[in-house]
């Protein structure tokens, strides 16, 4: 039955696309296409368990990091990745990070050490660790939520500002997504790049903002909103719900509210057809293979796991970036100059069992990004895409016995062909209590801010210093404002 939910939401789909015309301050004139992905790591990512400190540096290094983290350390073991003749990954003829280890044995074995890094690749990340060899990922550390530079005494006697709410997952996600670490009633920073360039597609039907699945705060801008989109592609209405449709809003023409929703109705099966056919004959085919020689994007099976008693990886980003992939080839295709798409990789908050549910999360997410490389690299598009990683914030260095607690700063990654690899930003002193922890149990200040991160990205994608001072407003509290690490 075609009811009032069915109405509104082929209102929304129009109505999300149909953004208001205003001033275009930052428009790149290339023709070039370009595309950024964000990945939310829902929940607080440790990021220290993720990128392990690896040097043997007394405060910012593994000896003062093993010392910290006890029962959940990654183990000093560096292992080595199996690369074939031809420079790839091959995890078909044996896993670094099994040997007839369980998932959460596998987490804390080791890592994979990068030449000239100061931090190493959990073991079960062997995809990611391949990339940032390869140069393709830049590392950030002690990245976070921050107004402006300031030290441990400054916090402490209130002459700096804290972010509201410090250490709320509600608060601390919507101030991520924000771009903006003081002021939790504002527009998402993706939002308000689509509030100002609303014509950079020349008012093609997919906009600029697109999520996958669901979306967040981080899309939302004064007057515009994104398409949603489900990872497996779009859904035709059927001919039955368009009948009845066409003779619900055609009962009273005269009415000027029938009238216009009558237009947004059009606008949205316009929509729907173009985005069905595009995902049904328009979508690439990729003739690479994933790490265990299989189709890209589909899981290992357990036997190639290699696992006693295995418990596969949360696989759930495998279907989200597949959809990214296919939905940027056809951007690219339709002439569009630039995209953002954003995906949620929910479960990071390991307040306990993090040996395990830790594992599955780093597992899934590193099985995700080695296939969408692939697939960009099969299209092309490597230094057209750059992903990058955001979350509430990092976990507390210090442990409570199988877990960690929220806390503020953390690592966090940028992937694509345009991304000078690297770590980046200042490795923070781990021991409890130092003047890098606003408390003693491992709460890290952030030595780089959400507003340089974001920076960094966005002045790759086109936006100029004018239109960067709306979009990033918090920008100018910092000396340094571009990290560095993109071309």
């Amino acid at each position: 039955m075609f009811d009032r939910r069915d109405f509104l939401k082929l209102s929304a789909i129009g109505l999300s696309s149909m953004a208001l015309p205003i001033e275009l301050f930052g428009n790149d004139n290339s023709n070039e296409y370009k595309a950024i992905v964000v990945i939310y790591q829902a929940g607080g990512n440790d990021g220290l368990n993720m990128f392990v400190p690896s040097s043997n540096d007394e405060r910012t290094g593994y000896p003062n990091y093993a010392r910290i983290r006890d029962a959940i350390k990654v183990q000093n073991n560096a292992l080595s990745l199996p690369i074939d003749s031809n420079g790839k990954l091959n995890l078909s003829s044996g896993n670094p990070y099994s040997s007839n280890n369980s998932l959460s044995q596998g987490y804390t074995k080791g890592f994979y050490k990068h030449r000239g890094l100061d931090v190493a690749t959990n073991a079960l990340m062997p995809e990611l660790a391949h990339l940032v060899d390869r140069g393709k990922v830049a590392i950030v550390a002690n990245c976070g939520n921050l107004i402006e530079p300031a030290t441990k005494e400054e916090f402490l006697n209130q002459s700096k500002m804290l972010p509201p709410f410090l250490y709320a997952h509600n608060h601390q996600r919507k101030l991520a997504m924000n771009g903006l670490a003081s002021k939790l009633d504002f527009s998402g920073v993706a939002g308000r790049i689509y509030d100002n360039w609303s014509d950079i597609n020349g008012g093609d039907i997919y906009g600029l903002n697109i999520a996958i699945n669901r979306t967040e705060h981080i899309f939302y801008g004064d007057q515009t909103s994104p398409l949603i989109i489900s990872q497996n592609g779009p859904t035709a209405y059927t001919r039955l719900k368009r009948d009845m449709y066409d003779n619900y809003l055609s009962l009273s023409k005269n009415d000027k509210y029938k009238r216009y929703y009558n237009k947004s109705r059009q606008h949205s099966f316009e929509m729907q057809d173009t985005l069905v056919e595009d995902w049904k004959n328009n979508a690439p085919t990729w003739s690479s293979t994933n790490a265990y020689g299989g189709k890209l994007f589909s899981a290992p099976k357990n036997d190639q796991l290699e696992q006693k008693n295995p418990t596969l990886a949360d696989t759930s980003m495998l279907k989200q970036l597949e959809a990214v992939a296919k939905l940027a080839y056809i951007g690219k295709s339709r002439g569009l100059k630039r995209q953002i798409f954003f995906v949620e990789d929910g479960g990071y908050d390991t307040h306990n069992n993090q040996t395990n549910q830790h594992a599955k999360k780093l597992r899934g997410l590193s099985l995700g990004l080695g296939d969408f490389y692939k697939a960009l690299e099969d299209m092309g598009m490597q230094n057209n895409v750059t992903t990058l990683t955001i979350s509430d914030f990092g976990r507390s260095t210090g442990n409570n016995g199988d877990g960690t607690d929220h806390a503020w700063g953390g690592n966090y990654f940028v992937m694509g062909g345009a991304v000078k690899g690297g770590l980046y930003g200042t490795l923070p002193d781990l021991t409890l209590g130092s003047d890098d922890d606003l408390t003693k149990k491992g709460r890290l200040i952030p030595t780089t801010s959400m507003s340089q991160y974001y920076n960094t990205v966005f002045k790759w994608f086109g936006i100029d210093d004018n239109m960067m001072d709306t979009i990033l407003p918090e920008l100018k509290n910092f000396a340094q404002t571009d990290l560095g690490f993109m071309v």
